[in-house]
């Protein structure tokens, strides 16, 4: 027939080699003249090599492009392309997601359209240091305006495209959405900012130090207190701030703390100022844990009690002592004179108590006034006081009357002498508002434990001495003795 016929066929190589051979056959059987038919034939093992291999490398690419293609639309960061003019030409279903737009829509779109004007400054002046650097720059925030109106917030990559010549084309950019964490971190802010305010605006002290007793924290109220600025207090230790007497006993409380987790509250602490004047403090010391619970460091609390402090100790001390001569009162006297005789008695010694009083200092007031007379007092006072052991105590009982303690004497010429040195005081005139004023006195003298082991028969004692001055010419001493006081005390019975 006159119908060519193509067929493919292989063919055994010399070689071995199989060879694939194409031909076109046309039937010459109607040619009487021809037994057979004739056939052109053409190796075409190279070609076809080629075009396998080529079918394979398309069949390759399908996949990938269907693989990345895959990982594209399901991955949940947002991938765009934009050209230089920062039109959209590409975006993944995430960015749509994110934006609120179909793709169709935001292919084309600039990224101005979707972002303020300050956003959109700062996104254009990104894409320009990529430009002209030539380096991607990595996680920056960005505020993005969604199709409904709404914000939020994405981390982006950028990097800049080129084609094969190395020209760039555009930039390629893959966005998080960070609107989450970031009114987290918001919220966090927020609610910090509430605390600090509050911390900050507290007369209470707080403060967080570190493990080392280093300051890595204060509020205002500190500030306010100390008198330097926060940054100046920062990283200083706690031991700048404290006595060297205090600052054993501070560091035991923060390793009671460290050791048991559990706070201590309300210790005394003595907080030394820069210009060295000392507050007192009530503080309360707390753990400060990790996400772990391990200890890091510390949190404190406190409030000044100088204030009150100070009310306490002038309480104190007015109930302890004379308003008019600063000397200590009966009831100082006592608590002393207990401590002494206790002290004595341990230490097999002898102490001493004298009892002293003005002789004719009624005439002063008399004559003079009152103003004088309490005058004369403050500087008797004085007198004696500088006349007497560090460890001594005077009291002043009222009107004209002082006692004086004489602790751990070793014997009682100790107490002669001392009354021998008052007396002696006493020859020289005392100056009261421009009068000059001479005045002695009466000493009596009893000792413990010789002549009385009991406080108040001690003092009984003493001051029956001392009338016994008073009724043998005043301007004396006198020891007590039992023959010579009970003779004096039945005559005055």
């Amino acid at each position: 027939k006159d119908t060519a016929i193509p067929n493919e066929f292989r063919v055994v190589h010399k070689d071995g080699s199989v060879r694939l051979f194409r031909g076109l056959g046309k039937n010459l059987l109607d040619n009487p003249s021809v037994a057979g038919f004739i056939m052109n034939i053409r190796d075409v093992t190279e070609s076809k090599q080629l075009e396998i291999q080529k079918e394979a490398a398309q069949k390759s690419l399908r996949e990938s492009e269907e693989k990345y293609r895959t990982i594209l639309e399901k991955m949940e960061e947002g991938l765009f392309e934009l050209d230089l003019k920062g039109n959209i030409t590409f975006v993944n279903d995430a960015e749509c997601r994110k934006l609120g737009y179909s793709r169709e829509e935001l292919t084309g779109m600039n990224y101005r359209q979707f972002q303020d004007e300050n956003t959109a400054k700062k996104t254009r002046q990104i894409f320009s240091e990529v430009y002209k650097k030539e380096e991607p720059i990595q996680l920056l925030d960005v505020e993005i305006i969604r199709k409904n109106g709404s914000k939020a917030f994405n981390e982006i990559s950028v990097s800049l495209l080129k084609d094969k010549q190395g020209k760039a084309t555009g930039f390629r950019g893959i966005s998080r959405d960070v609107t989450v964490r970031r009114q987290m971190e918001e919220m966090i802010r927020q609610s910090e900012e509430k605390y600090r305010t509050i911390i900050n605006e507290v007369d209470e002290w707080y403060f967080e130090i570190d493990l080392a007793g280093n300051v890595i924290f204060v509020n205002d109220a500190i500030v306010r207190s100390v008198g330097y600025p926060p940054e100046r207090l920062i990283g200083l230790n706690y031991k700048s701030f404290t006595s060297e007497e205090r600052s054993g006993e501070v560091f035991k409380i923060f390793r009671q703390v460290y050791e048991t987790r559990e706070p201590i509250k309300n210790f005394p602490y003595e907080f030394v100022l820069p210009d060295g004047k000392i507050t007192f403090f009530e503080l309360s010391v707390f753990p400060k844990l990790d996400d772990q619970g391990k200890v890091v460091g510390f949190r404190g609390v406190g409030h000044d009690v100088t204030e009150r402090k100070r009310t306490e100790e002038q309480l104190n001390y007015i109930a302890t002592h004379d308003l008019l001569t600063g000397l200590p009162n009966r009831m100082l006297l006592m608590d002393r004179l207990k401590m002494a005789t206790a002290q004595a008695k341990r230490n097999a010694q002898k102490l001493a108590l004298m009892m002293l009083d003005l002789d004719n200092f009624k005439n002063v007031n008399d004559s003079l006034g009152h103003m004088v007379g309490d005058k004369l007092l403050k500087e008797i006072s004085l007198r004696l006081t500088g006349r007497l052991r560090q460890n001594d105590t005077i009291c002043r009982l009222g009107g004209d009357e002082f006692i004086i303690l004489l602790p751990a004497i070793e014997r009682v010429e100790d107490a002669v002498e001392v009354a021998k040195i008052i007396l002696e005081s006493f020859e020289q005139s005392f100056i009261c508002n421009d009068h000059l004023i001479n005045s002695s006195i009466s000493i009596g003298i009893a000792i413990y434990p010789d002549d009385a082991q009991d406080i108040d028969v001690l003092m009984k004692n003493a001051d029956m001495a001392m009338y016994y001055v008073k009724a043998h010419g005043r301007n004396g001493y006198h020891l007590f003795s039992y023959t010579n006081n009970r003779q004096f005390s039945q005559t005055i019975q």
